[in-house]
């Protein structure tokens, strides 16, 4: 669990730490069922409304397209852009044109990673 207060993320002195929210488990313990889950979601929604309307959210350091995928780009190296999917599925396509397939799965992660990065990315 993560201590906080009706959601809010707190530090050992009960302070709110800005921008820090939790949900489910990891805000009351292994207990309940979904309808608990979803009140404790509608709760912390209801903190967060609060903040927004207080103006005490973060705000991000970097915002923009370009600046979100190369954020993306640096701590998720081995993700497959919508443009690496794209060649994956032409590749697969292709290779079962000539047995009369759709297609013929890439299965190993070392060849669907190559295929992927063999285009430009997004």
């Amino acid at each position: 669990m993560i201590r906080n207060e009706a959601g809010r993320v707190v530090d050992e002195d009960r302070r709110a730490q800005r921008g820090e929210y939790v949900v489910g488990w990891i805000k009351r313990g292994p207990s309940g069922v979904i309808g608990t889950n979803k009140k404790d979601a509608s709760d912390t929604v209801a903190r967060i409304l609060e903040d927004a309307e207080a103006r005490v959210l973060n705000f991000p350091a970097m915002s923009g397209p370009d600046r979100a995928a190369a954020l993306y780009a640096e701590r998720a190296p081995d993700a497959v852009t919508w443009t690496g999917w794209q060649a994956i599925d032409a590749a697969e396509k292709a290779a079962g044109e000539p047995h009369g397939r759709p297609r013929v799965r890439l299965i190993r992660v070392a060849d669907l990673l190559t295929c992927a990065r063999d285009t430009p990315n997004d």
